[in-house]
């Protein structure tokens, strides 16, 4: 299984989902942050969003960049510098453009807002694609691998005869098309003029390397590197052991994001409805995952519950945000309110599929070695009793195809060079099909 340096040192320290994601999470932050900042018009809060979501992105991919290119991966002081960056690149650009605007840029509080929710979210988020995409690797493998030890057991129960049976077929497949065409050309010419024959004979004689040289064989497959299975698949492959755990990490990321906005915005009585809304939304995403357990609900009934879940228990923390009278409602309030459900419902599915798959694709991982383990077995059985089936075979076809093609040979090769009389020409070419005939015959299935 991929370590946890490993995953978030892979492809999925910086790549293109990861980007989307991020990206759009902090957009909605940005806009909230920026409303609170008291911009003069809309233009302004479009402009810091533009500029910290193209900052951020060059930042990111030049270190990744330049740590892949040096080392293959994104090593940890790589990580620490991109994800850190990625905060100071936002808290300075976005204090830039308050100042451009004439307002107060509150340098210490964004880059100290953002360095924090990068270096809370974006390992979560690397770790947790990471882990995704080991899953689905995994239960495309295992599918293989499944695939693999049936049609193994089939062979391994397979009868002598039938196995016999399947590799004279196979003989057959590989031979019989240029004997019967050998055939079909000795019956039309029985009288042989020398150029003919001696055209046949070289036909004959590459036939003749051939039988020498046969081998039967048909191993069992091993299946190789796998893709991925579809997301609507895997989605419904694993379950969640830890729901209180996850519930309690969902709320330990949403809170770096809105509980400093929500000082800046209104003090520590927006601070305490914010913390009341994450208990909330705690509270009802435990129960989500308690009612979804497996013994309730089929994998793919669980998948669409909990979607619907997670998305109902952060609205949980908006409407109880709303209904507390502590303080007049203001149109700050209102963009704090309708991003808290995104971000929670984000860090709920993030840390779900965190903490599930951590402990699924170890469960997968005893089953593709167990199958693996299996498809090895089956193999050694199917190797022994395809290779006492080959050998008897190889016998025929190398024994007596071949004695029969080899005079062939000689016999066609005697026209070639004139040595046989004109009147006993056409008895040689019969002489030569009823051996070919023969040949043929021992080829055809039993």
């Amino acid at each position: 299984m991929t370590s946890t340096a490993e995953a978030l040192s892979g492809p999925w320290a910086a790549n293109l989902t990861g980007w989307a994601v991020t990206t759009a999470l902090a957009s909605t932050v940005v806009v909230v942050q920026e409303l609170a900042t008291g911009f003069p018009d809309a233009g302004w809060i479009a402009l810091s969003l533009l500029l910290q979501m193209a900052g951020a992105t060059l930042w990111a991919a030049a270190v990744a960049a330049i740590s892949r290119r040096r080392y293959g991966r994104v090593v940890r002081a790589a990580q620490v510098l991109l994800w850190g960056g990625i905060g100071v690149a936002r808290g300075l650009i976005g204090g830039s453009v308050a100042a451009a605007a004439g307002l107060d840029p509150e340098w210490v509080y964004r880059v100290g807002f953002w360095t924090l929710a990068s270096l809370c979210w974006m390992p979560l988020l690397t770790y947790a694609l990471a882990r995704w995409d080991e899953h689905r690797r995994l239960l495309a493998t295992r599918a293989a691998l499944g695939l693999a030890v049936d049609d193994a057991t089939a062979r391994a129960a397979e009868g002598a005869d039938a196995r016999a049976e399947r590799m004279s077929r196979a003989a057959a497949d590989a031979l019989r098309p240029a004997i019967d065409e050998i055939r079909a050309g000795l019956r039309e010419n029985a009288a042989l003029d020398a150029p003919h024959a001696r055209a046949i004979a070289d036909r004959l004689d590459e036939l003749a390397s051939r039988t020498a040289s046969f081998t039967a064989s048909s191993p069992v497959t091993v299946p190789r590197a796998s893709g991925r299975v579809s997301v609507r698949s895997a989605s419904r492959e694993f379950e969640l052991g830890r729901p209180v755990f996850a519930a309690l990490l969902a709320a330990a990321e949403t809170a770096p994001l809105l509980i400093p906005e929500a000082y800046r915005d209104d003090g520590w009585i927006s601070v305490a409805e914010v913390v009341l809304g994450i208990v909330a939304s705690t509270l009802v995403l435990v129960g989500v995952y308690a009612f979804v357990r497996p013994s309730r609900f089929t994998g793919a009934q669980r998948s669409v519950i909990s979607r619907v879940g997670v998305v109902v228990a952060g609205l949980a923390g908006t409407a109880l945000q709303t209904l507390l009278p502590w303080d007049p409602f203001q149109y700050s309030d209102l963009a704090l309110l309708l991003v808290f459900p995104l971000v929670f419902a984000t860090a709920a599915s993030a840390t779900a599929t965190a903490v599930a798959l951590d402990a699924t694709n170890r469960q997968l991982e005893g089953q593709v070695a167990s199958e693996r383990a299996a498809l090895d077995e089956l193999a050694t059985r199917v190797r022994i009793a395809d290779e006492e089936a080959a050998a008897q075979l190889e016998l025929l076809v190398r024994g007596e195809v071949n004695g029969r093609v080899a005079s062939c040979v000689l016999a066609l090769g005697m026209l070639a060079d004139g040595g046989v009389p004109i009147e006993s020409r056409e008895r040689v070419v019969a002489g030569v099909l009823e051996q070919l005939d023969a040949a043929a015959d021992e080829l055809r299935p039993r």
